[in-house]
């Protein structure tokens, strides 16, 4: 079997894989059911497997899907791990924990957001405390959310963007849309308002498997930033502090920390990995996300804008539906076999690497 058979082409076969790699590995599989279906009417599921001594101090996690369509490839990162036996022989004291599609009705649907358009790499915040709000939004909030989509409106969506981009730069527009927003539900980067199910739910794995946990690895995979098949490793750990340190030595130059300016991810507030920082005050937890390219910019953000249009406005049945979601599903998934070969023999090392890392420590 070669390792372009690991990944697939919709969620429902993803998860099949999964848990048929998770059974055939003599694995336990735990899933968290989602309360709608999905776009063919399948269940959904964050589905988690544990791998290793029960009371571990040390754990590797693998967490897939947080942005949904991007889970074609955490997916086949995680069924890849269990089918070449890269979950034999850990280290002593060590355990694997894999986190199957922490956004299964994005990657059922197809599109990067969750069921209530939340991107929930921006939801994972103190919603105790006053709410981080993004005025820069607003100036781009019309462009970002047309009441039509043709060809015309894209051309003149796609010159507005570059021209806002050539005044504030690729840092500013960051700034301005990735960085997240609370303000408007039907744009782009929703953050929520409150804690959406995979937050939710999060808030339950994370007791559930890592209570006795004193060092945490946090690999989250993701698509749809820089050089296609370049995979970056962006660090959201503060300058100075030991997470940092150790996510350097333990994974070398392809550590980039975006509250440095080392990466063209900008500084966000409530992503995932850091979530576990909180949810584990006690342990000390390393976490990054593993980001590969697919698309230019451009492209990839004129998918995200297509894709939102038609959940406000379309029908994701219709042809036109049908083109928007193969568009988004191209610019988070480079389903090619020398994309595959770029980036998956990359996630095996670094998987490797944190198991190191970890029985070091």
């Amino acid at each position: 079997m070669s390792h372009h058979d690991h990944f697939s082409p919709d969620y429902q076969t993803a998860r099949d894989a999964f848990r048929t790699a998770c059974g055939e590995a003599g694995v336990a599989v735990t899933s968290w059911l989602h309360p709608l279906r999905g776009m063919q009417g399948e269940e959904l599921a964050t589905d988690t497997a544990w791998i290793g001594p029960k009371m571990a101090s040390r754990v590797l996690v693998t967490c897939s899907a947080t942005h949904g369509v991007e889970g074609h490839y955490g997916s086949g990162c995680q069924v890849g791990f269990l089918r070449e036996g890269h979950h034999r022989n850990l280290p002593a004291d060590t355990a694997v924990l894999l986190v199957h599609a922490t956004n299964p009705y994005g990657f059922s649907w197809t599109r990067r957001v969750n069921e209530d358009n939340i991107d929930i790499n921006r939801n994972f915040i103190d919603f105790g405390k006053p709410v981080f709000e993004n005025g820069l939004y607003l100036e781009l909030a019309a462009l970002l959310a047309p009441q039509t989509w043709d060809a015309a409106v894209e051309a003149r969506t796609r010159d507005a963007l570059a021209a806002y981009v050539a005044k504030v730069g690729v840092a500013g527009f960051g700034k301005a849309v990735v960085a997240g927003q609370r303000t408007h539900p039907n744009g782009l980067f929703f953050g929520g308002t409150s804690p959406c199910w995979s937050n939710r739910t999060i808030g339950k794995i994370v007791p559930h498997y890592l209570e006795d946990a004193s060092h945490v690895c946090v690999l989250d995979f993701h698509t749809g930033l820089g050089p296609s098949g370049y995979s970056e490793m962006i660090c959201r750990h503060p300058p100075g502090s030991e997470p940092l340190a150790l996510a350097r030595r333990w994974f070398g130059d392809a550590v980039t920390s975006p509250a440095a300016g080392e990466s063209d991810s900008p500084v966000i507030e409530g992503n995932l990995r850091m979530a576990f920082v909180r949810l584990l005050p006690e342990a000390v937890v390393v976490a990054s996300a593993i980001e590969v390219g697919t698309l230019p910019a451009d492209e990839v953000n004129m998918a995200l804008i297509a894709d939102n249009w038609l959940h406000i406005h379309g029908d994701a049945h219709s042809e036109q539906g049908r083109a928007i979601r193969q568009r988004v599903r191209d610019a988070f998934y480079g389903d090619r076999d020398d994309w595959r070969d770029a980036c998956y023999p990359r996630a095996v090392e670094i998987q490797k690497q944190a198991l190191a890392g970890l029985a070091a420590v």
